[in-house]
């Protein structure tokens, strides 16, 4: 912070660096679900828990080995913040990040991330009825607009058997699961909010990822599919992807942009994320898309503007 002549105060101007971890996040977390569609389409047959978990348990151990160098030794957490991490780890990367691997299976990568766009909505909607506050009326108009909105992306595939954004007989299925990944990716984004002023956000994000790998090795276990073939090189690409990038990198590029950056500018992602992994589905997997679906995406975006600007 510094003074200007005037006497007013301006915010420096953030490092070159930091503009490097924003455009990650564009990049990384766009491409996660073509990622998460790549590996499960694949020739080698890897279930969506078989994924999860090897993902979970790699990144984790990368996480934990980056929070340990940045931050070094963990301070004794207290055990309720460590429930905290097992109940928001679980929220978000079993149920969240899972059902939407799951709908990954019969439904194209840009439904996926287009429905998923909408998760700033649900956070929205979600701090609303835990806080028991009134919503102003942008608030309100910017919630209204964004089901809209969703509903129009999630249309396709409910009016149209023979859509081929989703599997046939599908439809129904992969829409209420990816709906309700978006909504327990939100959930377990409020629940985590306390650790952030008692724990190191690196090691509060490891602690995460651990948890949720120790529920989907027994769920993995539970399932007992049959290990599956060689993969493919693309399959490979796609899991080193997932655990680098989509889950490592891109977790500390959002914590680096988060003090860097006003809470305006690091929520941006919200509005570039969908856009691009729509393009990227349909370059790199030549996914058909529904013009009613992306008229409902310009919608969703259109509603987070309203909502992310309530407080201007």
């Amino acid at each position: 912070m510094s003074i200007t002549a005037s006497g007013g105060v301006t915010t420096p101007r953030p490092p070159l660096s930091a503009y490097g971890h924003l455009l990650a996040i564009y990049l990384v977390w766009s491409g996660g679900y073509l990622a998460v569609k790549i590996c499960v389409s694949g020739p080698a047959m890897v279930s969506v828990f078989q994924l999860q978990s090897s993902r979970m348990w790699l990144a984790s151990l990368l996480l934990s080995g980056v929070a340990l160098i940045r931050c070094g030794l963990p301070i004794r957490p207290r055990p309720r913040d460590l429930l905290i991490c097992a109940a928001s780890g679980v929220l978000m990367w079993v149920a969240g990040n899972g059902l939407a691997t799951l709908a990954s299976k019969h439904a194209t990568s840009s439904f996926i991330v287009m429905a998923m766009g909408a998760i700033p909505l649900w956070s929205c909607l979600l701090d609303l009825l835990i806080a028991r506050r009134v919503p102003s009326p942008r608030v309100v108009a910017g919630l209204f607009l964004g089901l809209v909105g969703l509903f129009l992306v999630v249309s396709p595939t409910l009016l149209d058997a023979h859509s081929a954004i989703i599997e046939p007989g599908y439809g129904v299925f992969t829409t209420a699961i990816v709906i309700g990944a978006g909504i327990s990716w939100s959930l377990g984004t409020i629940v985590q909010r306390p650790l952030m002023q008692r724990m190191p956000t690196e090691w509060a994000a490891a602690f995460q990822m651990l948890a949720a790998s120790l529920v989907l090795t027994v769920l993995t276990g539970a399932e007992a599919a049959p290990l599956p073939g060689p993969p493919s090189v693309q399959q490979w690409l796609a899991f080193g992807f997932l655990i680098i990038f989509a889950s490592v990198i891109g977790l500390t590029s959002y914590i680096r942009v988060l003090r860097a950056f006003s809470p305006a500018v690091a929520t941006t992602f919200a509005y570039v994320n969908p856009v691009l992994g729509v393009l990227l589905g349909w370059v790199i997997l030549g996914e058909q898309l529904a013009p009613v679906s992306l008229a409902g995406l310009a919608v969703v975006l259109a509603s987070i503007a309203m909502v992310l600007s309530r407080r201007g």
